[in-house]
């Protein structure tokens, strides 16, 4: 009932308020009151008395109604705390009582909404709506079958199909109990929404006109209910998104946020209002109860299957609408189309429920009506022959297979429900389609006799659940595939496709490939060469995919993506243009005439189109791929996008971070599309693109980089320029004949690396960093050159940089880093007079000639190349704790010159001589110039000597200051052999004589083993371990391998062996300041005569090749592998004399003489050209000794133990090692040695044919010795 608050407004309250009685006058005139009321609302389109609309507060921007009813803008499902401001943009209040409603189970013209995937509620005084729509303007339709009227005002029609588009939402459970609904605990918050006729009513009650009814949506906040029972009575009050229901509004939903089920709730249905300038809207609260048992009464009873009594059986009368499912005994009656007055028949059309799995055979054509199938067990449906069957619709529930093989019928839609999965596997091509709202469906047709098959003539994928899965390429044709409202999952199973369109509303859509990789093909030409295409994609690309687009070359074909790709495969992008980007939020749209309507009223808010070009608010995209391919073709990465990839780019364009992108003008209304190309410019960082991957160019290409870069770039023949203030190259790059320039305020930073034989430009206010993430990173360019005013280079610490530094005009330069102790280097000139340079533990090579405004050096090293002379000139220098290596030929050095101020301290001039011509004194050379005023101190005079080669080099230094300057002055050298280096050297160089020593020691020991063991034929080897040292600082280890065969031969007095051996030998050496090692390989023959008298006579013959790896840190000698190689020819007699007790005596002489190749080293050191030479060698090696031995026996074994002691000698005096450097030629003889040779051993027979021996060599008193030599050997005789 109604009653006048206490300003004066009419307001509802309940009929049980005190003193006031239903038969009394006072509730008759009430009645009336409200009758009249009532009677104000007007029929609108088809739409029956009372229907209401809306009328919103012009203190909010009209902006903000549209986006909240329409879930746009910020008002996106799940949104929280969004905050909404005035039409002057001013904040007001934020919601923050509930996350933000799914407003999509109101059908589109806002007068129902969906409680169940067959039913709506709705009030029954709208008795002329017949359709209701879901999801976009071209999603499906569904006709209201039954409006299952309820004796209040309400009905809940029940529909043709099962919906796929959208869910459902949940009725409240709270009931009608008296003030259920004003517990503000429970329910904080209550939102609505509408299509009645617009109006706006500004802070003084004034209402104007917008649009008439059911032309768009509004909504907004409704306040807790005055009276809350079986209706929901509430005012509407002037504050932020208030909203007032009035003509057209009739069955519009109000919803609520129950926080006991932390979950939005459908509450009730409005059903009328107070008048135009009224406040009251009265809502009838869904009555759950009676829903659920009209949904009841449209159900058959479920089909309860046994597994293992055979098949269900349904057959069907069609005239009847009568049907039953056989399973042996039992049988189950079902409804199904009755009549051909369409849509009421298919109400006809009854539930079916399956339940415990099965086969189903179909023995009549099925026409089901309305009337759905639903299966909670796993199922075969199959026909007879070819049986069809259409109805509302399949629910597979859980995780169930239903295997179906019927086809549908032409004009015919089956739309599929539940979590379970539905097999599409009938024969043959199925004229209907298919429309999929949630679990998965095979596609699974198979060929007829014909070998035709299709699966469906089309697919709708919707609401953003489904996946739809491909069994092979020929179960439908891909342009027939849509994604429509919130999409889902096409899944393609390892089938390549070619899409002639893409079908795509929103970025639900998902073209994805969970089988082996696939291709999809997009062929977006036309036939007219002169047409300009454009496509652009608002779904996603994912899983094992590669994408190829190849367009017509010479044509205008734009394809653009705005959804995103996750895809393990390539892109390849054939001529045209590709965009990746960003999407714009979609807002809702008003007609020009509201929009002038409202500007009039001073708000300018409204949108006329759904997206535009400069809109602030976009969403992000991602975009990764294995490879973007691009082939003739032009790439634009754009605001709001990321992408993660290998760009691959062949004569092509790449632009990252392009203003120019495409908005879809038709975005937010269905699968058609309205591209529009434009620019658009991200001013806030947050919404610029970021790429990070590695850029391939090449054969004329472009990159621009606009925006955020991390990654790599290679670039042959190609240009890259750099706007962009965030760019890193964290990868190694590289510029073959390529450019690469920064443009004004751009901010380019490398940390692992930048090869260029070009020139690396920066223009004015860039800002170029090369960093090392690690010690030793590379920088090198042909020049580095910096153009314009306030251009900086920085070369952080650790790395190496070359390349001249060109400056035209104020520029900083900078080396090192204060807060990192890492050495950097830099090889090259800097021609920067207007530019200041500092450095900071840098060492700098100065090519040439260098200029400078003013200089800094901090702990850094100045040196010049010593091919020229070299110069360095700054108006001012700050040196501290630095060197300056100057070089110097006596006659002329590198020099430094200060013009305006030389300061600092604690600094060394070192001076390097470059030729052999220098003296130990001669003219005064000039070496650094300042102003008379300079402090004398600048330098320290205590000269530094320079070890260059076998020679130390002394500078003499003096300073001389004249009327108009201070000169640093060199008077010369002063030289002196460096013992040490020399003593290295020796070392080194005697190598190939203590190689050749080692292989002595090891000639003629298989011959010696003869002689133990007077055996037969046989093979044999031989493993030694051994090494040695000397008193020049040599130590070396060796492993020495060898085999080898010999013949028996019996002569007259004696035997003959006659044989052949391969050796193998590793050796590591080092010495003091040298190391390395040498791999040999040998092979030889031999021969021993052993004759009854006691006499023996053996000779060798053996050549050995060399491989060398050395190197000398002392001597900056670099690594050096060369070869080298020896021969052996020796020779050996002695007499065993037999004493009792199988003991013997055994005096030896031998002779070896040999050859070792000659070895000479050059290399630069210090300035200046070293260079070590020793001649071929031709040793001749004597050694005289005596052996002892005694043969011990078993019953089947038999041991010699023996013992020796040998003098080895050189007869040959070795030749002499020659060095060269600045100061000239040296020579060092090299002198005889020799050394007393000890050995100790064991010859075992083990078996008949089999013996092994083991030997221990050691020798003393020898400038190189052999600490130690084990010996193990076998033989085996034929």
């Amino acid at each position: 009932m109604l009653k006048k608050n206490h300003r004066g407004e009419l307001v509802a309250v309940s009929e049980v308020v005190k003193n006031i009685k239903r038969n009394s006058i006072s509730t008759f005139l009430l009645k009336s009151k409200l009758s009249t009321l009532l009677l104000i609302s007007i029929m609108v389109g088809g739409y029956s008395f009372p229907s209401c609309a809306s009328v919103v507060s012009s203190t909010t921007s009209y902006q903000t109604y549209r986006d909240f009813a329409e879930n746009k803008g910020e008002f996106r499902p799940g949104a929280e705390n969004v905050p909404l401001y005035d039409k002057n943009g001013n904040p007001v209040t934020t919601l923050n009582k509930a996350p933000m409603i799914d407003f999509s189970s109101n059908d589109s013209t806002g007068v129902a909404t969906l409680v169940s995937p067959q039913y709506v509620v709705s009030v029954k005084h709208n008795g002329g709506y017949q359709y209701v729509k879901f999801g976009y303007a071209d999603d499906s339709s569904y006709a209201l079958v039954d409006r299952n009227n309820h004796w209040r005002d309400f009905h809940t029609p029940r529909l043709n199909k099962i919906v796929t588009e959208v869910t459902p939402l949940d009725i409240t459970n709270a009931g009608t109990a008296k003030g259920t609904y004003q517990n503000a605990d429970r329910f904080p918050v209550f939102y609505r929404v509408g299509t009645g006729t617009q109006y706006v009513k500004d802070t003084n009650g004034k209402i104007t006109y917008l649009m008439g009814a059911y032309s768009y949506k509004t909504g907004g906040i409704v306040n807790t209910p005055a009276i809350s029972d079986w209706s929901f009575v509430t005012n509407t009050t002037n504050t932020p998104l208030s909203t007032y229901g009035t003509p057209g509004d009739s069955g519009s939903p109000l919803f609520a946020w129950d926080a006991d089920q932390n979950k939005w709730v459908l509450l009730a249905v409005l059903n009328s209002y107070a008048g135009i300038n009224g406040n009251t809207n009265w809502y009838t609260i869904i009555p759950a109860g009676d829903v659920k048992n009209t949904m009841k009464q449209d159900a058959d009873a479920p089909v309860n299957t046994k597994q293992g009594e055979g098949d269900i059986h349904w057959s069907y009368d069609e005239k009847t609408g009568l049907g039953s499912l056989t399973q042996g005994s039992t049988s189950w009656e079902m409804h199904g189309n009755l009549g051909a007055t369409w849509p009421a028949s298919l109400n006809s059309g009854k539930d079916l429920t399956f339940q415990g799995g099965g086969t189903v055979v179909l023995e009549n054509t099925v026409n089901q009506g309305a009337g759905t199938l639903t299966f909670d067990d796993d199922y075969i449906v199959k026909p007879v022959d070819t049986q069809t069957w259409k109805g509302g619709g399949i629910i597979v529930n859980g995780e169930h297979l239903v295997d179906w093989q019927i086809n549908g019928v032409t004009g015919d839609s089956l739309h599929k429900l539940g979590t379970g999965t539905l097999k599409i596997n009938g024969t043959g091509v199925n004229p209907g389609s298919l429309s999929v709202g949630d679990g998965t469906v095979i596609l699974a047709q198979r060929a007829d006799d014909n070998g035709l098959s299709q699966a469906f003539s089309s697919v709708s994928i919707v609401s953003g659940r489904p996946t739809l899965v491909l069994n092979d390429d020929k179960q439908i044709n891909p342009d027939n595939i849509k994604w429509g409202y919130h999409g889902g999952k096409l899944d393609i199973n390892g089938n390549s496709l070619t899409f002639h369109k893409l079908n795509g509303a929103d970025d639900g859509a998902i073209l994805t490939n969970s089988g082996s990789m696939a291709n999809v093909n997009l062929d977006f030409n036309s036939p007219d060469t002169t047409a300009t295409i454009a496509n652009i994609w608002h779904g996603h690309f994912t899983g094992n995919l590669n994408i190829n687009n190849e367009v017509t070359a010479g044509t205008q074909n734009d394809f653009a993506i705005d959804g995103g790709v996750n895809a393990q495969g390539s892109i390849t992008q054939q001529n045209g243009r590709l965009f990746m980007q960003g999407h714009p939020v979609v807002h809702a749209v008003s007609s020009q005439d509201v929009a002038n309507k409202l500007k009039a009223l001073g708000d300018n808010s409204v949108l006329t189109q759904p997206v535009s070009f400069t809109q602030n608010d976009w969403e992000n995209r991602q975009f990764s791929m294995a490879e973007l391919n691009l082939q003739n073709a032009e790439f634009n990465l754009a605001r709001n996008a990321s992408l993660n990839t290998r760009i691959n780019a062949d004569h092509s364009t790449v632009t990252l971070g392009s203003e120019d992108l495409y908005i879809d003008l038709n975005d937010g209304n269905g699968v058609a599309t309205k591209p529009t190309l434009g620019k658009s410019k991200a001013t806030a960082e947050d919404d610029q693109s970021r790429f990070n991957g590695h850029v391939q160019l090449q054969q004329g290409s472009a990159l621009t980089i606009n925006e955020h870069f991390a990654g790599g770039i290679d670039s042959a023949d190609s240009a890259t320029t750099i706007t962009s203030t965030d760019t890193t190259l964290n990868q190694l790059s590289r510029f073959t004949q390529s450019s690469l320039s920064l443009g004004e305020g751009a901010k380019l930073t490398a940390t692992a690396g930048l090869l260029s034989d070009g020139t690396v430009s920066s223009n004015a206010g860039a800002s170029l960093s090369l960093l090392s993430d690690q010690p030793g990173t590379m920088y090198s360019a042909q020049s580095w050159e910096l153009s314009g005013q306030d251009t900086s280079l920085n070369v952080g610490a650790g790395g190496i940089i070359t390349g001249d530094i060109n400056a035209n005009d104020a520029a900083s330069i900078s080396f090192g880093t204060t807060d990192i102790n890492q050495s950097t280097n830099y090889y090259g000139n800097i021609n920067a007079p207007l530019a200041s340079v500092t450095m900071k533990d840098t060492a700098w090579q100065v090519n040439k000639q260098s200029v400078a405004k003013s200089l800094t050096l901090n702990g850094s090293t100045l040196s010049f190349n010593r091919f020229g002379q070299g110069g360095l000139t700054s108006d001012t220098l700050e040196a501290t704790n630095s060197s300056f290596i100057i070089n110097a030929d006596g006659k002329a050095a590198d020099t430094v010159t200060v013009n305006q101020a030389l300061t600092g301290g604690n600094n060394t001039l070192v001076v390097i001589p470059t030729t052999n011509s220098v003296k130990q004194g001669g003219d005064p050379v000039s070496l650094v110039t300042a102003p008379k005023n300079t402090q004398s101190n600048i330098f320290t005079l205590n000269p530094v000597s320079i070890n260059a080669g076998f020679h130390s080099f002394t500078p003499q230094l003096d300073v001389l200051e004249t009327d108009v300057n201070k000169q640093w002055r060199l008077e010369g050298f002063y030289i002196q052999p460096d013992k040490a280096a020399l003593r290295t050297g020796k070392s080194f160089m005697d190598l190939g004589y203590k190689n050749f020593i080692t292989e002595i020691n090891n000639l003629n020991d298989r011959m010696g083993d003869l002689r133990h063991t007077h055996g037969e034929t046989g093979a044999w080897a031989r493993l030694n371990s051994g090494s040695g040292s000397a008193t020049d600082g040599f130590t070396g280890s060796y492993t020495h391998l060898q085999i080898g065969a010999d013949r028996k031969h019996i002569i007259e007095g004696g035997e003959l062996f006659t044989g052949v051996t391969a050796t193998f030998t590793s050796s590591n050496n080092r010495g003091t300041g040298w190391s390395g090692r040498t791999k040999s390989t040998g092979i030889g023959v031999y021969a021993s005569a052993m004759f009854d008298s006691g006499l023996y006579v053996d000779t060798i013959g053996k050549y050995v090749r060399h491989d060398n790896h050395y190197s000398s840190s002392a001597l900056g000698m670099p690594e050096q592998d060369y070869g080298s190689h020896s021969w052996y020819l020796g020779a050996e007699a002695g007499w065993r004399f037999s004493l009792p007790d199988e003991t013997y005596i055994q005096p030896q002489t031998e002779l070896i003489y040999g050859t070792v190749s000659e070895n000479q080293f050059a290399w630069q050191f210090n300035g200046g050209e070293i260079y070590m030479q020793r001649k071929q060698m031709q040793p001749l090696i004597g050694r005289t000794g005596i052996e002892f031995g005694k043969t011990f026996r078993g019953k089947d074994w038999e041991m010699t133990a023996l013992t020796g002691i040998n003098y080895q000698y050189d007869l040959f005096k070795p030749t002499v090692t020659a060095f060269k450097d600045l100061a000239g030629d040296t020579y060092i003889n090299n002198g005889k040695d020799s050394r007393v040779v000890f050995n100790v051993g064991v010859n075992t027979k083990i078996k008949e044919n089999t013996r092994i021996s083991l030997n221990v060599e050691r020798s003393e008193f020898g400038s190189y010795n052999i600490d130690k030599l084990i010996n193990a050997n076998i033989r085996y005789t034929f």
